[in-house]
């Protein structure tokens, strides 16, 4: 019954959302506020079927029997029979995106001034919509409702990117749209080739997939699911997205959506050498180039969003390595699943946390504001005791001897560490320097931020302790004992990262002369990134604006050619019919001479007739 719930309820709250605009504007806007304070309360059934699913307890409709300890739900009247289960990996990742979405609700939702109150009930619902479909594509059992749950959640998203309505969100949601697009597009054409291969149901699709037009559906797979995933180059629209949706909205999109590219792959990715170092390699790019790009923004969200695009690398890498080493798969996918939830959690947070030391980040409430973000911060990092450093101890073990072009990535991972310190520093940096709009009182963005700083410290750990202790026996994946290795290997990436960061700011201090440096604060010029944010998608807009420009060249030229035989044709066809008409109205005149002798000509030749038959007919 909880899956139902988890997934009609929200759903009923979008419905009630959208009839208050069919009541009087003061009644509509009392109803929507009301549902909208209650639509964090859409998310329990989530939370409770999360925590419940691996008592076996959960068992619905007319499935009667559980996969181990997994919750189902088959409704086989809907589409071609819908089918849904909570497993090992989905319970996590339905837990931590049921918090998130529900402290995303609370901060849109529970605030206190009449101007902020505006189209809060519009956010909620797309909240909500988005919510439904990234919860679906976790316990989504079979192709139909994981493609259904997908769409459901892209196209939801839009209207969280195009909220404010500016010019930046609008680019911003035009550039999403296209690419989601791009993604249903190849996400559908694998499915529909999976399906006719026999894999209708995830449990068959990976193998269903590997008999049949396998490099095809690999690459759709890594087109279609990379969008979500923000896979190197098709990254792009999240540097764009974030800044220009509300924080709030940048939690979900950050912390949970993004990880239904990663679940995507774990269910339908089948087995492959080659598929395996094609992603592998895109997977370090992304984790590594992030970092260079995210270094030179200006943006917190900006930063933040680079910051993503580093980790999903990481986690991508990890998925690669079971496509090259099935015996690896478990291990890997497990790692992903614990990586993803602490990731989405501590990611939450820092998003949350924009506003909250805007508008808390003085008086009395520095200190909490200040030790939350840092927290949430050490814990992307991987500092020792953080679910930070117990993720990337699970992922180093997972990986085993793997390596790239002779480098394993037991030593190639860590430094993603480094990397994540560089890009936390340049978010201090510009989060701490920028202006600060006060609040007196607390509202949900704190409320929110705080309880997603509590769930980012315990539920990782409950995760990883606990929910993986199965899959701990039969892969042999190690939890960290916290010795002076396992402390060691945690902290040396940190401070690499702070001494190149100290490097790095000694020489742009040293670069910039004291006169430029009073010159530049007594103007107060808008600083501008020297990589835009969306960084390759310069370089692609710039390469469709030449294609259009010669492309309209063409057209015009074309256009001319065509104008020009079409006035040609319509000036001989004038004259051609205009000879004809002259000979037929000739050759009317003439006959028209022939009536005074029309009766004698048939005379004549009645006459000759008879004749004829007469003479004909004496002949023996």
């Amino acid at each position: 019954m909880l899956i139902a719930l988890s997934l009609l309820l929200p759903l009923v709250t979008v419905l009630g959302l959208t009839l208050t605009g069919l009541l009087r504007p003061a009644h509509a806007f009392l109803v929507r506020r009301r549902l909208s304070l209650l639509a964090p309360l859409t998310v329990l059934p989530a939370v409770l079927l999360a925590l419940l699913a691996g008592s076996g307890a959960e068992t619905v409709g007319s499935a009667e029997e559980t996969a181990g300890s997994a919750a189902t739900l088959d409704v086989p009247w809907l589409l071609f029979g819908a089918h849904f289960a909570v497993d090992l990996y989905a319970r996590p990742l339905l837990l931590v995106a049921a918090l998130l979405y529900g402290a995303a609700l609370t901060a849109v939702s529970w605030v206190r001034r009449q101007d902020s109150e505006r189209g809060a009930g519009g956010l909620s619902a797309f909240l909500l919509l988005s919510y439904v479909g990234n919860i679906g594509t976790y316990i989504a059992a079979d192709a139909v409702s994981f493609y259904t749950s997908f769409a459901l959640m892209s196209f939801s998203a839009a209207g969280l990117v195009i909220h404010h309505r500016t010019p930046t969100a609008q680019r911003a949601t035009r550039i999403y749209l296209v690419m989601s697009v791009l993604s249903e597009t190849a996400i559908l054409a694998a499915l529909l080739l999976i399906v006719a291969a026999g894999g209708f149901m995830l449990d068959d699709a990976a193998d269903a997939a590997g008999t049949a037009h396998t490099g095809l559906i690999q690459a759709l797979l890594f087109l279609g699911l990379g969008v979500k995933a923000g896979t190197v180059p098709l990254h792009v629209w999240l540097p764009l997205a974030h800044p220009a949706a509300p924080p709030a909205a940048s939690a979900v999109l950050s912390g949970a959506m993004v990880n239904a590219g990663l679940i995507g792959w774990i269910r339908f990715l089948p087995e492959g050498a080659r598929a395996g170092e094609v992603l592998l390699t895109l997977a370090l790019i992304g984790a590594f180039a992030a970092v260079v790009l995210g270094v030179l923004q200006h943006d917190p969200k900006v930063i933040l969003a680079y910051s993503t695009v580093s980790q999903l690398g990481f986690m991508t890498a990890l998925i690669a390595v079971g496509l090259l080493d099935p015996a690896l798969q478990g291990a890997t996918s497990a790692a992903v699943v614990l990586y993803a939830a602490h990731h989405g959690l501590a990611k939450g947070a820092l998003f949350l946390g924009v506003p909250v030391v805007r508008h808390f980040g003085h008086g009395r409430a520095r200190l909490p504001v200040l030790v939350g973000m840092l927290g949430a911060g050490l814990a992307v990092a991987g500092a020792p005791w953080t679910s930070g450093a117990f993720g990337k101890y699970v992922s180093k073990e997972a990986v085993g001897e793997i390596g790239l072009l002779g480098v394993g990535l037991g030593h190639l991972l860590p430094l993603v560490a480094t990397g994540s310190t560089l890009l936390l520093l340049r978010f201090a940096v510009v989060m701490f320097s920028a202006e600060r709009a006060p609040r007196s009182r607390p509202d949900g963005e704190l409320l929110s931020w705080l309880a997603v700083c509590a769930a980012g410290i315990a539920v990782p750990w409950v995760i990883g302790v606990r929910w993986v202790v199965d899959v701990a026996e039969e892969e042999k994946i190690k939890v960290p004992t916290w010795d002076a290795s396992t402390l060691w290997g945690a902290v040396w990436p940190i401070l690499l990262g702070l001494v190149l960061s100290g490097l790095a700011f000694a020489a742009a201090r040293r670069r910039r002369s004291p006169a430029r440096r009073s010159a530049g604060q007594a103007t107060q010029v808008p600083l501008v990134p020297l990589v835009p944010p969306g960084d390759l998608l310069g370089a692609e807009e710039r390469i469709i604006r030449g294609i259009r420009s010669s492309g309209g060249t063409v057209l015009t030229r074309t256009h001319r050619f065509t104008a020009d035989a079409a006035a040609r044709w319509v000036s001989f066809w004038a004259g051609l019919t205009g000879r004809l008409r002259q000979g037929i109205s000739a050759g009317e005149n003439r006959l028209s001479g022939w009536e005074s002798t029309g009766l004698a000509l048939v005379a004549l030749l009645t006459g000759v007739v008879l004749i004829s038959i007469i003479l004909l007919g004496r002949v023996p």
